[in-house]
């Protein structure tokens, strides 16, 4: 039985730090574990919003200002 982990950190394509490890047994996995080591709170924040408030309130909090707050719309 061969047993292998593969990590992929940092995971990249996305805001924050994660970290992604995936236990493979004899070519299946087994085993997954997803760690974020940074809390941004946009969860907290949007939840019980509207939805199509997100756009506008997130894009006021992240460094690359309002040309994200169409992207995730579309």
């Amino acid at each position: 039985m061969s047993k292998t982990v593969i990590a992929i950190d940092p995971v990249t394509r996305l805001e924050g730090h994660l970290k992604v490890e995936v236990q493979v047994e004899d070519g299946k996995v087994a085993d997954a574990w997803i760690t974020g080591g940074m809390f941004r709170g946009f969860e907290a924040i949007l939840r019980g919003r509207n939805p199509r408030d997100a756009s506008q309130i997130v894009q006021r909090r992240v460094p690359c200002g309002p040309r994200n707050g169409v992207i995730p719309c579309d």
